[in-house]
């Protein structure tokens, strides 16, 4: 009983969507939106994507990554579509510490400036190790096998080598 009957009730949301106008205009005015990672892991792929939309002149896109006193260029470029979506990879060395870079994009045209100047942080990538054996507890004289695998941040395994593996036996 009730299963395949109507609400009695109006839903609400259906009678909202009643309300909202069906002519308006839609934001037609130049736009620009840039992802970059927060946190910047050297020795890395990393990757920063651009959009522009509404576009209505050609204009000059560039970013910079500012670091570690170097300007880097990741990308300088003319865009002449209305419309485009772009990613750029690169990849940061290793420093002693971790620190911050400022990346700035710049949009430019006859009309059009956009300018933003954001900080990230760039922190060396680690690597996780886990050391595995074949029993939790072995007898004296008996033969102890292990293996050995190093992970970076996203438990990706890396090609790591290790010059030497130092066993502690305590009994």
């Amino acid at each position: 009983m009730g299963k395949d009957k109507l609400p009695s009730k109006p839903n609400i949301f259906l009678l909202l969507l009643f309300f909202l106008p069906g002519n308006t205009p839609l934001n037609t005015e130049p736009q620009y939106m840039v992802l970059v990672p927060f946190l910047i892991h050297t020795n890395s792929h990393e990757k920063i994507c651009v959009q522009l939309t509404y576009l209505n002149e050609s204009v000059t896109l560039s970013a910079t990554l500012e670091y570690l006193g170097e300007n880097r260029s990741l990308i300088d470029d003319v865009v002449s579509e209305k419309d485009v979506f772009t990613c750029i990879p690169f990849s940061l060395p290793k420093s002693n510490s971790t620190s911050v870079a400022f990346l700035t994009v710049t949009v430019t045209g006859d009309t059009l400036h956009f300018k933003s100047r954001k900080s990230v942080l760039v922190k060396n990538s680690e690597s996780l190790v886990f050391i595995q054996t074949d029993k939790p507890i072995y007898k004296p004289g008996q033969t102890v096998q292990f293996r050995i695998i190093s992970l970076d941040k996203d438990f990706y395994p890396l090609n790591e080598k290790f010059p030497f593996v130092y066993v502690q036996v305590s009994g």
